[in-house]
C-alpha cells in the first residue's frame, strides 16, 4: 500500500481532531463555573491551538523540504500529547458538570491546579 497516499488523510484526521479538541475547550471554559477549570481548558485549548499551527507549517508542502520518517513519528507524538490532554480535560469537565467550586473537594481543585502549572 502506498504511504504516501495515507498521509493527506491521516493529517486531515489529525486536524479534525485537533479542531474538535479546541471547540471542546472552548466550550467547556465558558460553561465552567469553576475558575480553576476555566483556567485549565483556557491552557489546554491554547495548546491544541500551538499544535495545530506547528502541525500545518510541518505537514505544509515546501519546496525542496521532505520530512523524515522519524521528524513525522516525533510530531505525531507531540500531537497525540495534546489530544491526551484535551481528553483529560473532558473527563474533568464530565466530572464537574454542574457544580460550583464550593462542592467540589480540595484535592480536585489541586488536580485541576496541576493541569495549569
Amino acid at each position: 500500500m502506498d504511504t504516501t497516499s495515507q498521509q493527506p488523510q491521516r493529517q486531515d484526521g489529525t486536524l479534525l481532531a485537533l479542531n474538535a479538541g479546541i471547540e471542546a475547550m472552548c466550550l467547556a471554559k465558558k460553561i465552567s463555573s469553576i475558575t480553576p477549570a476555566t483556567v485549565a481548558f483556557e491552557s489546554v485549548g491554547l495548546l491544541l491551538t500551538m499544535i495545530r499551527v506547528r502541525f500545518l507549517l510541518f505537514c505544509d508542502d515546501l519546496p525542496g523540504f521532505t520530512p523524515s520518517q522519524d521528524s513525522m513519528d516525533n510530531e505525531m507524538e507531540y500531537v497525540e500529547l495534546g489530544l491526551s490532554c484535551a481528553d483529560v480535560c473532558r473527563v474533568l469537565d464530565r466530572a464537574m458538570e454542574g457544580r460550583r467550586l464550593n462542592e467540589v473537594s480540595q484535592s480536585v481543585i489541586g488536580a485541576i491546579e496541576q493541569l495549569t502549572a
